[in-house]
């Protein structure tokens, strides 16, 4: 059995245990709080049940005990919290008002809804320490096997669910006045990428921050048939209107997954990040000041229950704000690591045309126009196959030098290109 690897100084990772897809990120009474799919027996997947972990300042974080359990007849797969200030759901009081989970439930055999996944409630009178589940569950149930992943936020006077058929590669709308009651409004997909399945879709308004106004960004998890192999983050910019998302522009579908990194396609869509190490990207509600923040899942589907760590397995990316940038009559989603982040955790290179550097080992090389990151040789690379990898990414504009940003840690290294137009985040076991 390998040992613990050293564990990160910057990124959440669980003491002991499994971890997967954040869940429930919110900020709530000056805490930010962190939910997570957590197997509270073992150190790969399974068992699925809501981890949890708070924090001042989203760099140091406090492990609590598991907010929500699985049962014999259900697991609790990933979802999302929101608080409800106005009491819409009666859960709570007025002097009380709840924080609430919505949450897949995915049955297993004795229970009535065997085979199903559908969406679920669970709330919190205390601010998150403790949870209990809604006794009307499900309240949402589609009867099918692969509806999962709810994100539910306010808007307008209503609540909006945003969840995935994901066999289907289909993201589907509903709408709700009180979290218990939900109507169909809309269905996107399939588009851009659809070779794996849709998992954990957001959506969200940005501000563009060298122009006016806001756009809208969809994000849609896909696995395998992310742009770097196996598990990946794709977005959509384009606007929603309560009810229908409409995206800016569609340039065709790449379905097949024999084709796999040769799709031409896959180079055209925009993807969240290079790398192969961002999965199951979510963003925090309620975040005080206006900022949109984002937190992924630092791993890969092709490996992620191989990885050399047998404390708590996996780590989640750097928190990192979001806003639009227009380059080229397109809207791009820029990415920087949270302002809360000591200046000094990262370095920072200029590349010109053809320069190649390298950090700990890891490679990183621009070519006109083209920023690549090699780990392969690095560290610890043969627990799989596929581990050793060179990634790359075409900088928007290929200009003749780019600027990069780099956070290293103890297991990982997250490049910020661009002003964080270009992102390639990878594991490396140094």
């Amino acid at each position: 059995m390998v040992g613990q690897h050293s564990r990160p100084r910057w990124h959440y990772s669980p003491q002991h245990m499994w971890m997967n897809d954040p869940n429930g990120l919110i900020h709530n009474a000056g805490t930010w709080h962190m939910f997570y799919q957590s197997n509270p027996s073992g150190n790969v997947w399974g068992n699925l049940s809501w981890g949890h972990a708070t924090s001042p300042d989203l760099l140091h974080w406090t492990e609590h005990q598991v907010a929500l359990w699985h049962t014999d007849t259900e697991q609790i797969f990933s979802g999302s919290c929101v608080f409800d200030a106005d009491n819409s759901s009666g859960l709570g009081s007025a002097d009380w008002p709840p924080l609430v989970a919505i949450y897949t439930a995915a049955y297993l055999p004795g229970s009535e809804w065997q085979g199903r996944q559908a969406q679920a409630l669970a709330c919190s009178l205390d601010g998150g320490s403790h949870w209990t589940t809604y006794p009307g569950n499900p309240v949402l149930d589609r009867e099918s096997s692969d509806f999962r992943d709810p994100k539910v936020f306010r808007h307008g006077d209503g609540w909006v669910m945003v969840a995935v058929e994901a066999e289907e590669r289909q993201v589907v709308i509903y709408r709700s006045t009180n979290l218990t009651e939900w109507t169909y409004a809309s269905t996107f997909g399939p588009a851009h990428a659809a070779a794996g399945v849709w998992e954990c879709p957001d959506l969200f308004e940005l501000p563009v921050g060298n122009g006016s106004g806001t756009k809208w960004v969809l994000l849609v998890n896909i696995n395998p048939g992310g742009v770097a192999g196996g598990s990946g983050c794709q977005y959509f910019v384009g606007d929603f209107d309560g009810s229908t998302f409409t995206p800016d522009c569609i340039v065709g579908v790449s379905a097949d997954p024999a084709l796999g990194l040769d799709d031409p396609l896959l180079r055209a869509y925009d993807w969240l990040d290079f790398g192969r190490d961002c999965y199951a990207v979510t963003s925090f509600a309620d975040v005080p000041d206006g900022r949109r923040i984002v937190l992924g899942w630092m791993n890969n589907w092709d490996y992620a229950n191989d990885v050399p760590l047998t404390g708590g397995r996996s780590i989640m990316t750097i928190p990192r704000e979001l806003d639009l940038l227009k380059v080229g009559g397109r809207h791009l989603v820029r990415q920087r690591p949270i302002r809360e982040l000591p200046q000094d955790a990262m370095e920072r290179h200029t590349l010109l045309n053809g320069d190649r550097i390298s950090v700990r080992g890891v490679a990183l090389e621009y070519h006109n126009g083209v920023l690549s990151l090699d780990r392969r040789g690095v560290g610890r690379a043969d627990f799989h196959e596929g581990f050793g990898s060179r990634q790359w990414a075409e900088i928007p504009e290929r200009p003749s030098s780019v600027t990069v940003e780099i956070l290293l840690d103890t297991c990982s290294i997250e490049v910020f290109a661009a002003s964080g137009l270009v992102v390639i985040s990878d594991l490396v076991f140094f």
